[in-house]
């Protein structure tokens, strides 16, 4: 029986009671999960830089996988807090699982042969086919209730409607905000503090400040999707500091950015996470940068892209990066809010 439905009877108090179930979870259950990964699969640092890999050779033979513990306290809070009546719940949580998976299959044919894991083509694809089946669903979800094929716009109180090319726009949303968070997975802390900033604020921003009911469906189901994610990238970071314990690998990094985004497009928001989610943007933008500029010049902007091995390259220290990738989330989670009320 659903725990939300039972005894709590605003969006709010579901929305919190989720971030602290996951939370809960992700701690209690963080110690024996990474001796079981320990055991089994550990970090293969082996990039296409030879002194990236110098640089992270400390991090040899940390177990990885972690985002397992992410997404399955996530799901596991989501299913005792929402409507597990409405079709948009096992929407997200097959959504999740499928981005996890493929994560963890990237990841175990990294730690298991020679390869870097499967070929960015393969993983594209296998990507695609999720994100459209994804968007489809909430597409025909919110047909019902006629709000499908809109698009929300920052700072301004209306929307645009572009009918069924929603379909491959959303599709491309949660394609690029999977990759984005994969991109920024690169230092201790980085990913899993700025996914969790970016949570709550998504959170909060769906919620409106309004003590909206329980079982309005999709607006319900998303903040609380949110705020379990939130509760467990928290949870992860108390074991993936600086110096980490434990990596979270595509299996976590896929689906969180899988879960922003579709928790997004839900409620009309996805122009609102790419504010909130800006230091992933920028990370994703880097990338893009370097590899053009190099083809086209055979130079590079950065020392090494994403944007964050550009200041290891410098000899930044770890900590100091971390730490102002995530006061800069944070700034970006203000001014994406400021947008959304």
């Amino acid at each position: 029986m659903l725990i939300g439905k039972l005894f709590l009877t605003s969006l709010p108090e579901a929305t919190f009671c989720a971030g602290m179930l996951s939370l809960m979870l992700s701690l209690a259950c963080g110690p024996r999960l990474i001796r079981w990964l320990g055991s089994r699969f550990t970090e293969r640092i082996a990039s296409d830089s030879g002194l990236l890999n110098e640089l992270h050779a400390a991090k040899q033979n940390t177990p990885t996988m972690g985002g397992v513990m992410i997404t399955g306290t996530a799901v596991v809070s989501i299913l005792c807090f929402a409507d597990v009546s409405s079709p948009l719940v096992w929407l997200f949580c097959l959504t999740i699982f499928s981005l996890t998976l493929l994560g963890a299959s990237d990841d175990w044919i990294k730690l298991r042969t020679t390869r870097k894991g499967l070929t960015a083509r393969q993983k594209l694809s296998f990507q695609c086919v999720i994100a459209f089946a994804a968007a489809v669903g909430i597409y025909l979800l919110k047909s019902e209730h006629g709000s499908a094929g809109r698009i929300g716009i920052p700072w301004m109180a209306g929307t645009v409607q572009v009918s069924w090319f929603w379909i491959p726009w959303a599709a491309f949303v949660i394609v690029g905000s999977s990759n984005a968070v994969n991109l920024t997975d690169g230092l201790d802390g980085l990913a899993s503090g700025c996914s969790t900033i970016a949570s709550i604020a998504v959170a909060v921003a769906i919620c409106g400040g309004t003590a909206t009911a329980v079982n309005d469906a999709g607006r319900s189901v998303a903040a609380i999707s949110c705020a379990a994610l939130a509760g467990s990238t928290l949870g992860f970071l108390w074991w993936n500091r600086h110096p980490a314990k434990v990596f979270m690998g595509d299996a976590g990094s896929l689906a969180i950015g899988g879960l922003l985004a579709i928790a997004a497009l839900a409620t009309g928001n996805e122009l609102f996470l790419a504010i909130i989610g800006a230091v992933f943007v920028v990370e994703t933008m880097s990338v893009m940068l370097q590899v053009g500029w190099y083809r086209r010049t055979r130079r590079r902007v950065l020392l090494c892209s994403p944007l964050h091995n550009h200041f290891v390259f410098r000899g930044v220290p770890e900590q100091r990066i971390v730490a102002v990738f995530w006061l800069a989330a944070m700034l970006a989670a203000l001014i994406g809010l400021s947008a959304a009320f």
